[in-house]
């Protein structure tokens, strides 16, 4: 077998038909451009280091080459003079601080796309066409050549090759005449993503290429009707590690809680299967006793209870009551009445009964679609991780317990669920 080894270039996302870089990927993968004023103050504060370190220097030096310039001031003399070591040694310390100080500068911006203005003032700085960092001869060497020739003219050329230049950009992404030299452009990393977060910047990436797709339709389930004319119904999420199959539902029949379908929570984590006698049926104290013909002992038949007035109506006002009230991390409150889906773009399954779909605007798309499901249960509410990207966990008494996917867990009050960046608190039950 010969192995063949492809030595082609990296292919590159994020790039028009022409090869170059398209506005609209970094757009979608929630790059911002860095604000002119942030940008002008960083180069402000790197300026005003660099003129404090070279400060000693101009103090000593600037006077005696003025009275070197004027001439009355003899150069053998001034070599005789007490103080001229005392100078060159503050002349010599402040161009040594000066060098290690911009060679500094030069190997952070080429390697890690910042500086110290730009670290202050939460800016980053990428190549253009990778959104990697900017490389450090192109990206950091040749912008600092071309920074520091702006100073040949003063004031107005640092004014407008710095400050002014990013404003004539024709594609709206703030990329000054600096940028354009270096192939570099400068983002901000304190309002949108942060090109440098490897873990965030991977899943941008791969749900700009590859969208999610619609959940598939869910298969029928092997519970016993509870009518014989009822249509099939499955219910999603009532499959749990005890191996309960959700109980087939008919059209009038209500969406029943995990809890009342058969299974009480232990723990958090941990669920049994546990029989419970359904509240519509009684055994009758007039049964005759007979044959099980499954189990060939005897039993009694149950008989329906008799229904208590305005039972009726009762199923549907209970299932209003809201049964927990959380706060998300933004301020808004949302009480949990029944099937609770919370997500970018929250959708339901095949069958699912919900009653209530929350949308959250999440720049960073570390929240799924549908990434997390609250439900009633017996003694309050569970939660459920609804097989998301980045996974969702209870933070209780400083510990973190991770929800496996499709297996719920009982929430206390004061209890935190974290789902991707996002958190929510559960203030009441």
């Amino acid at each position: 077998m010969i192995w063949q080894i492809d030595e082609g270039e990296r292919a590159i996302e994020g790039l028009d038909a022409n090869g170059r870089p398209d506005p609209a990927y970094a757009r979608a993968l929630g790059l911002l451009p860095a604000p002119l004023g942030r940008r002008v103050l960083a180069s402000l504060l790197e300026l005003c280091v660099a003129v404090l370190i070279t400060l000693p220097a101009l103090i000593v030096a600037v006077p005696v080459l003025t009275e070197i310039a004027g001439g009355s001031v003899d150069p053998a003399a001034l070599a005789r003079r007490g103080d001229v070591l005392w100078t060159l040694i503050a002349i010599g310390a402040s161009n040594l601080l000066i060098t290690a100080y911009t060679i500094v500068q030069l190997i952070l911006h080429g390697r890690k796309g910042v500086t110290l203005g730009k670290a202050v003032f939460g800016i980053r700085s990428v190549n253009v066409r990778t959104l990697e960092r900017p490389g450090f001869w192109r990206g950091a060497v040749v912008r600092y050549l071309v920074a520091s020739a702006s100073f040949i003219v003063p004031l107005i050329g640092p004014l407008l090759v710095i400050a002014l230049s990013p404003l004539f950009d024709r594609e709206g992404r703030g990329r000054g005449w600096l940028d354009v030299v270096a192939a570099t452009w400068l983002v901000d990393a304190r309002r949108g993503l942060n090109p440098y977060d490897r873990k965030r910047m991977r899943i941008a990436r791969k749900s700009v290429h590859a969208p999610e797709q619609a959940q598939s339709a869910a298969l029928p389930s092997l519970a016993t009707p509870v009518a014989a004319d009822a249509p099939a119904a499955y219910t999603p999420g009532a499959r749990f590690s005890g191996g309960v199959l959700g109980a087939h539902h008919g059209a009038s029949a209500p969406v029943m809680a995990p809890a009342q379908q058969g299974v009480l929570p232990d723990a958090p984590g941990s669920f049994s299967p546990q029989p419970i006698v359904p509240p519509s049926f009684v055994p009758s104290p007039n049964a005759v006793p007979g044959p099980d013909p499954v189990l060939g002992v005897s039993s009694a038949a149950p008989s329906p209870a008799p229904a208590a007035p305005g039972a009726a109506g009762a199923a549907p006002a209970q299932r209003d009551v809201a049964r927990a009230v959380v706060a998300l991390d933004t301020g808004e409150r949302i009480e949990v009445r029944g099937v609770t889906l919370i997500g970018r773009d929250p959708s339901p399954a095949a069958g699912e009964t919900v009653s209530a779909l929350v949308p959250l605007h999440d720049e960073t798309r570390t929240v799924s679609k549908t990434h997390l499901g609250l439900m009633p249960a017996r003694r309050g509410i569970l939660a459920v991780d609804r097989a998301s990207t980045n996974g969702s966990a209870v933070i209780r008494d400083g510990s973190e317990i991770p929800l496996l996917a499709g297996q719920p867990v009982e929430l206390r009050r004061g209890d935190t669920v974290r789902f991707g960046d996002r958190t929510l608190i559960v203030e009441a039950l």
